[in-house]
């Protein structure tokens, strides 16, 4: 069984239920021996103290929040391992002031998420008929691989979150840039951790994010993987793990936890074969 889950919300984001402790004492009810608080950080690139009150927390709300995290980490250290993590957009050009506002605070792990790509939300459902899909699928895997080289992250988020409302990735152009967006994140030693809230956004799909072709790719590489449920519920930490456990084992990967060294700290990763376990986009 899986027993860890690194990537959390609260309602200090906008856009989930629960205060923080809500979701520790839910990890903890339902076993898990690690869990990470990684609520969305400010809009770093945006001018004013809370440029966007309804996916993200304020600026200044940024230190009651890894206050409250690091005193819930202390708190609860005889129950679980508790780790102070943050999701962090990469916005290209914004670099520096990132690295600024993530090394004022002691993180344990960030998270690196591109939500943006061509001017527009990776959800925004209207560009699809706007804008060219090709240049889109281009644009958005440009940028994962910009983050993953950018030394920002420790983990990358949700990858192929840009196929939710997408018409599809045709073939040919997943075979093209999976396994250079595989190789680039093996480069830079970057975990990725499949997240299974593609499940709740696209459930007739019946894949993660990473999606399988994907995940297949990172797997041939050796990238490290570990487990977030993206939970914006405390019912939704550890959403479906059952579903991610029998992912990996059917392609040779062991949920079994190691600890894998991070830029900030320890992460509990699946023990993926040195040589991989499939090739490219097949």
């Amino acid at each position: 069984m899986i027993t860890f889950d690194y990537h959390s919300h609260n309602d200090r984001c906008g856009h989930a239920v629960g205060k923080l402790e809500d979701y520790v004492q839910q990890a903890i009810s339902l076993g898990l021996t690690h869990f990470g608080m990684s609520d969305h950080g400010p809009a770093y690139w945006l001018e004013g103290d809370h440029a966007q009150p309804w996916v993200q927390m304020a600026v200044s709300e940024l230190p009651n929040y890894v206050g409250e995290a690091v005193a819930l980490k202390e708190r609860f250290a005889d129950e679980i391992v508790l780790s102070v993590g943050i999701e962090a957009d990469f916005i290209e050009g914004a670099e520096e002031k990132l690295s600024a506002w993530l090394a004022a605070h002691p993180f344990d792990y960030v998270l690196g998420s591109v939500h943006y790509c061509l001017g527009h939300s990776v959800f925004d459902r209207r560009r699809w008929k706007t804008q060219r899909p090709e240049a889109i699928f281009r644009d958005y895997y440009r940028q994962v691989i910009l983050a993953a080289r950018s030394g920002l992250f420790d983990i990358l988020s949700h990858l192929t979150v840009i196929d939710t409302y997408s018409p599809g990735m045709p073939d040919a152009l997943a075979a093209e840039l999976y396994p250079e967006v595989a190789a680039a994140i093996a480069e830079s030693g970057c975990i990725v951790e499949i997240n299974t809230s593609c499940y709740r956004k696209q459930p007739a799909w019946d894949e993660p994010y990473p999606n399988r072709k994907m995940l297949t790719a990172l797997i041939a590489r050796g990238v490290p993987l570990t487990f977030g449920s993206d939970c914006h519920a405390p019912e939704e930490v550890h959403f479906v793990r059952e579903k991610v456990e029998t992912l990996l084992t059917e392609r040779g990967v062991s949920p079994k936890a190691q600890q894998n060294r991070v830029k900030r700290g320890q992460i509990m990763t699946f023990l993926v074969p040195p040589q991989g376990g499939g090739q490219g986009a097949s």
